[in-house]
């Protein structure tokens, strides 16, 4: 499965399809570190984890895009590979929950083929079809 990237006027518009969540959400993040520096092949140095939480599945989604985006402006941080991602519903605090495990390197190293800004909730979708057991998220980044 994987990701490919749409026309759009001025954004990157992505498009995912996965056989679950978790990979959704993976394959998500791998596309955003393309769209941050395509074709850079980024060495795995440094190992984080990464959690955040999200009062529907289009804001964890958001949270979790965003939190790449805040590593590379704050921490100098580049993606490299992500190794796992668990997406969980909270019942007991009516959240969704997402912790994964990245890989990655200084940026400092890297040369990067768009300056990603922002995701943006326009165009923003996630659909689970579980009879094709098939999930697909969309979503627009700010470039």
């Amino acid at each position: 499965m994987g990701y490919e990237f749409l026309e759009h006027t001025a954004d990157l518009k992505i498009r995912i399809e996965e056989s679950s969540l978790d990979e959704a959400f993976k394959t998500a993040a791998m596309a955003i570190k393309q769209a941050m520096a395509e074709n850079v092949s980024v060495a795995q140095k440094i190992t984080r984890v990464v959690s955040v939480e999200g009062k529907d599945l289009q804001d964890l989604l958001y949270n979790f895009m965003e939190e790449f985006i805040f590593l590379l402006d704050a921490d100098d941080f580049i993606l490299a590979e992500v190794i796992d991602v668990e997406v969980n519903r909270d019942e007991e605090k009516n959240i969704w929950v997402l912790s994964s495990t990245i890989i990655g390197d200084n940026a400092s190293s890297y040369r990067f083929s768009n300056d990603v800004k922002a995701i943006t909730f326009n165009e923003m979708k996630i659909e689970e079809d579980k009879e094709h057991e098939k999930v697909v998220i969309q979503f627009v980044l700010d470039v």
